[in-house]
């Protein structure tokens, strides 16, 4: 058996298509955010994030995000999520509620 391989966060990113489903883990690995984001990956279906977080909002705010499976986006203390409000207002982000 061959010993496992470490990959870089671009290589890592590389091999997630476009339309892929990614499941974000708790905290988030933020060097992988910013590559998805850098890479212009479109189209993600983000399943498994509990409340979102900044992660979540950097990825919808940058394109990044058709749909998600969450109980809701904030930012904590900090408060809502606008990119998150905007692109559910506006239509272009599928919410499926999993509380």
């Amino acid at each position: 058996m061959p010993a496992p391989r470490l990959v870089t966060a671009a290589e890592a990113v590389s091999a997630i298509p476009d339309g892929a489903s990614v499941a974000l883990g708790r905290p988030p690995a933020t060097a992988l955010v910013e590559e998805l984001v850098r890479q212009r990956r479109r189209g993600l279906h983000l399943v498994g994030v509990p409340t979102g977080g900044e992660a979540v909002e950097r990825l919808i705010a940058a394109g990044c995000v058709r749909s998600l499976e969450s109980s809701g986006v904030d930012l904590g203390e900090d408060g809502f999520a606008p990119a998150f409000s905007r692109a559910v207002e506006a239509g272009e982000l599928r919410m499926l509620d999993s509380t």
